[in-house]
């Protein structure tokens, strides 16, 4: 008697808003007693390795908030090398539209009316023995849902007659009329920009200086292509971006880049040095800003019929979102600095006590500017109450011992349903609750992180 052996597919799929989702594997799906395999189990779990949803060969709807999720199908039978073929099955995430999503077609009285735009059906008495032909149109683009990606096919039905007795709601539904069948539209590329890639006419720069730019921008892309991972990638990387810099000191783009490079590091065996340079990588954003001139830019109003002043716009908002990230990591940067300092100060008081005054802090007053000078300038920017740079807000709010404040935005952050649950946000808030002293909320969110947070995925 043969051993069946199990293999676990996994697959990754994202959702920009909530939606209610049900996967389909035609392969599997609907198959029990005909199919060669045991089983078919699946689990849709997020980044929290939280549990949402699981089924087997029929699977079902689930609603899922908005965020990034694994599917994980597990399938077995007694030949390894069958599941191995099946390295590449396909899933596919069916996704029902809300109501406010839903697509209503056009109708032509002319099989041309698609293409020119005229004869639109719009009513007629039938006869009966009299055939009366209308054709059917597709969607406008600008109707199509905002997250529909080339290849996406829409489902949907065409119903024709209305019972005249039908209950209330049953008029909306297409298999309560006396015919209906089923329409698809797949979504179609989106239309290639024929003057992409051409030079405009008006453009004042000359060939040698558009080259430079397109190599400036290559050199940026593969700085962007380094991974970090080992201490050889993060040399190589720093290496590049030093050479980079002495070629293009005030480009704001490779400045940014280089910051997000840094921010996004992990493992950081020397979190102090780490922060400084992520200090001085900012202030160098920062410095390549102009910030009077930009501030005058964004007091002015543009005719929307401009071209060139739609993109000298849109260059001017690229500029602001760099230096309010710049102001933003920036000031999260500092107020670890002060904290790694006061749990270093604590641990070595009593070795200091005799230290002379210049040996006690050797690294107070690196960075004149403080906290909440940067604080205030990143508030002439952005709103700072917004989610993206509310742990900032909360952070002021901390320092500034106004600990009721800071809880009551955090938790407005926690509870924005736009984006994810992040771990990091509960641990923040657990910590504020212990400051304040309401152990009886600590105890009561401790327990809760389990359930938010479990530590592994359960077992089929």
């Amino acid at each position: 008697m043969a051993c069946s052996q199990g293999y676990d597919f996994r697959y990754k799929f994202k959702l920009d808003d909530g939606a209610e989702i049900k996967p389909q594997i035609p392969f599997l799906n609907g198959r029990v007693y005909d199919t060669k395999f045991e089983s078919q189990f699946y689990m849709i779990s997020d980044s929290n390795k939280r549990v949402y949803s699981s089924g087997d060969a029929y699977p079902n709807s689930k609603k899922l908030p908005k965020g990034e999720y694994n599917l994980q199908l597990y399938v077995r039978h007694e030949d390894l090398q069958i599941l191995e073929k099946m390295k590449h099955l396909v899933l596919f995430i069916e996704r029902n539209l809300d109501d406010k999503d839903i697509i209503r077609l056009s109708f032509f009285s002319q099989p041309d009316g698609p293409l020119m735009g005229n004869g639109s059906f719009k009513s007629s008495t039938l006869i009966p023995g009299i055939k009366e032909g209308f054709y059917l149109g597709p969607p406008p683009k600008d109707k199509l849902p905002k997250n529909s990606l080339q290849g996406s096919v829409l489902v949907g039905s065409i119903s024709y007659g209305q019972l005249s007795f039908a209950g209330q709601g049953e008029h909306k539904n297409p298999e309560k009329h006396p015919a209906s069948y089923q329409i698809s539209y797949i979504v179609p590329p989106k239309k290639i920009d024929e003057d992409k890639g051409k030079t405009s006419l008006s453009s004042k720069k000359t060939v040698s200086e558009r080259l430079e730019e397109k190599v400036r921008d290559a050199k940026v892309k593969v700085l962007e292509g380094i991974e970090q991972e080992s201490d050889e990638d993060r040399l190589e990387w720093s290496n590049l971006s030093a050479l980079l810099k002495s070629e293009y000191p005030k480009y704001t783009s490779l400045l940014a880049k280089i910051l997000e490079g840094l921010v996004s590091r992990k493992n950081i065996k020397d979190k102090f040095d780490h922060n400084k340079e992520i200090v001085n990588a900012a202030n160098e954003v920062i410095g390549s800003i102009d910030r009077e001139e930009l501030a005058k830019s964004f007091a002015l109003k543009n005719d929307p019929d401009d071209e060139e002043a739609e993109k000298t716009k849109k260059n001017l908002e690229s500029t602001r979102d760099h230096l309010a990230e710049a102001l933003y990591q920036k000031g999260l940067a500092l107020a670890e600095i002060d904290s790694l300092k006061e749990v270093e100060n604590s641990l070595a008081s009593a070795a200091t006590e005799g230290a002379k005054p210049d040996e006690q802090s050797k690294d107070d007053g690196v960075y004149p500017d403080s906290f909440d000078e940067n604080f205030k300038e990143l508030k002439k920017w952005v709103d700072v109450k917004c989610t993206k740079y509310g742990i900032l807000l909360v952070t002021h709010e901390r320092r500034g011992q106004r600990l009721g404040t800071a809880l009551k935005v955090l938790t407005d952050i926690i509870q924005d349903d736009t984006e994810p649950a992040k771990k990091k946000l509960y641990e923040l808030k657990l910590s504020l609750l212990e400051e304040i002293g309401w152990t009886h909320l600590t105890t009561y969110e401790r327990q809760w992180m389990l359930v938010r947070f479990p530590p592994t995925l359960p077992l089929f």
